[in-house]
């Protein structure tokens, strides 16, 4: 062999590892159910845009980190519930089963706990390219996709602040109200770790949308609370507060400019003081002036008849109380300990609050590259975990 080509293979060799090392021939995608899941949000218009919800631009980070159509929001429920500061990257699917975790479970759950409605949404973010628990080797957290929310509290109107970290082990009020929204985000994501998860979750409740198996009916819930029954609200509540449930189906953004009001009218004044003076005679002599002499009727006594006084009995209103069904005890074969495996809509687990489930990803079981049928993505045989 001529020393010619022996030098030419070994050059090749060499590009070639060197490319490879460089990342050239890396084929790792993002998984396909991923861009169908925001496909299938956007061609639903499950997600109301708004100048408070708007279209950003796709977010291409370090490997397959990123999301192709994202959304900044800075509000929920028509603007009336504030996610803070800042503008959140979010995906439409989350956006979507945010709008209904608040609207079916945080916002009820608020009115009936504390007679007051939420205008905040504390929290510790969204998008954020790192592994699960930021573990090296780790699979990546779906905060690196902008598919998760951590809830930390909310903020009523009336400025009593929430939170996870106090709330969870604090007064009953606040307990209550924490785990009725907790048992609600259970029936709308398919991820939820909070306080007892494990301690990277005792200060938030970690919200995501990830498929657990391929056809995404897996749900991971951890802890599943027991509700206490609703009580009498905190606070009384205030009739001068608009209310979220009151506001137009569709309010104009921005708000429309309101009319001035109308220049203020007065009654006419004692003629005797306001009335123009009469025009001055012509002559040496003075002026008569005759005062106005106002007539008072004279009073009339009055008789009532007394009526009797009728009181109507009045209905007792009970209010009604949330119920939740606990997960079935037999799960199908395979399923990992701490799933929820029971496909929605099969068997007689019904996740609360009634209705909710999965937020509409109703495309059939899809391939996911690099899974085996039977794989879940969570850590198993060990517990779910994604801070």
């Amino acid at each position: 062999m001529r020393p010619s080509r022996i030098a030419s293979g070994l050059i090749s060799l060499v590009l070639s590892a060197a490319l490879a090392g460089c990342g050239f021939f890396e084929s790792e995608e993002r998984e396909p159910w991923r861009a169908q899941a925001e496909a299938a949000c956007y061609a639903r218009n499950m997600v109301k845009l708004s100048p408070l919800i708007q279209k950003a631009n796709a977010i291409e980070g370090k490997g397959i980190c990123g999301i192709d159509r994202p959304l900044k929001v800075k509000a929920l429920e028509d603007g009336t519930v504030s996610l803070g500061s800042r503008s959140l990257v979010l995906s439409c699917p989350m956006t979507a089963a945010l709008e209904r975790w608040v609207a079916q479970s945080v916002m009820p759950a608020a009115l009936a706990r504390y007679g007051l409605p939420v205008v905040e949404i504390k929290n510790f973010g969204t998008y954020n390219c790192r592994s699960r628990n930021n573990i090296a080797g780790a699979r990546l957290s779906e905060h690196a996709f902008a598919n998760a929310f951590d809830f930390a509290g909310i903020v009523l109107s009336n400025g009593y602040s929430v939170t996870v970290k106090k709330g969870w082990y604090g007064n009953a009020t606040d307990r209550a109200f924490l785990r009725e929204v907790t048992r609600g985000a259970c029936g709308t994501f398919t991820t939820v770790l909070g306080p007892g998860a494990d301690r990277a979750h005792d200060d938030h409740l970690h919200l995501d949308l990830a498929r657990h198996n391929n056809a995404g009916t897996y749900r991971y819930c951890k802890p599943l609370p027991q509700v206490p029954p609703r009580t009498a609200p905190m606070f009384t509540p205030d009739p001068n507060v608009p209310m979220a449930s009151n506001l137009p189906a569709d309010p104009v953004w921005p708000a429309a400019a309101q009319p001035m009001p109308a220049a203020p009218t007065y009654a006419s004044g004692n003629p005797s003081f306001d009335a123009p003076l009469p025009p001055a005679p012509i002559g040496g002599g003075q002026p008569v002036y005759e005062t106005a002499q106002p007539a008072y009727p004279a009073p009339q006594p009055t008789y009532q008849e007394p009526q009797p006084i009728y009181q109507q009995p009045q209905p007792v209103y009970q209010e009604p109380q949330p119920t939740y069904a606990d997960a079935p005890a037999a799960q199908p074969p395979g399923c990992p300990p701490g799933y929820i495996c029971t496909p929605v809509g099969q068997g007689n687990y019904v996740p609360p609050p009634t209705g909710a489930g999965n937020i509409g990803w109703s495309i059939g079981a899809q391939p996911v590259q690099g899974y085996s049928p039977t794989d879940i993505t969570g850590s198993v045989p060990g517990p779910y975990s994604d801070d």
